[in-house]
This record gives C-alpha cells, sequence and structure tokens, in this order.
C-alpha cells in the first residue's frame, strides 16, 4: 500500500472505523479512501499538488450513486471532524485507555 494511504489511514483512525462497522476502500491509484456505512459514502483522496485532502460525499439509493461536488482543501486534522459531521458518528478510542494495549 503507497504511504499516502497508510498516513490516511492513521489519521483517520481506520482500525476504530472497521471496529465501528465501517467499511473501507483503498484506491492506491488514486491516493484515496472510501469510507462507506449504511447508504453514505465519504471519499477522501489526497492531492499531493496541495498537500491537502478533497473529499467527496455521496448515497446508494435504490441502486443508484448520487455524488455531491468534491470539496477541496482539507487539513488532515479536519478530516475527523468531517467524518463525525456526515455519519454522526463519534470517535471515542483516542480517550479510552485500555490496560495491556497498545493503542
Amino acid at each position: 500500500m503507497k504511504q499516502e494511504l497508510l498516513t490516511l489511514a492513521k489519521q483517520i483512525n481506520a482500525k476504530e472505523l472497521k471496529f465501528a462497522k465501517f467499511k473501507l476502500m483503498a484506491d492506491g491509484n488514486k491516493n484515496e479512501v472510501t469510507l462507506m456505512k449504511g447508504q453514505k459514502f465519504l471519499r477522501i483522496r489526497y492531492n499531493a499538488g496541495s498537500d491537502l485532502y478533497d473529499l467527496q460525499r455521496g448515497k446508494i439509493i435504490k441502486f443508484k450513486i448520487k455524488e455531491e461536488e468534491i470539496q477541496k482543501g482539507f487539513y488532515s486534522d479536519m478530516l475527523r471532524k468531517e467524518i463525525e459531521e456526515y455519519f454522526k458518528f463519534e470517535y471515542v478510542m483516542d480517550s479510552i485507555k485500555i490496560v495491556g494495549v497498545n493503542c
């Protein structure tokens, strides 16, 4: 997997998202990760030229994909907030300390 995708996976805490039953799909050719939960999806694409991320939201309704316009210019520290707002999801793993487990 490309280094950019590994970095992105760490920034969005992909382990916690998978634990929360999100589907994650990576496309190394496009430097892109797609998160899916229910009928909603969010594409996060790394833009190497600007060193920022572009986001595209969408829904799958009756086997048809409805995509919103791509939003550009997100810093890595903004990604988790966007995921929380779009999916109505709250990250909790950062605040949980499990004895004997490295997180």
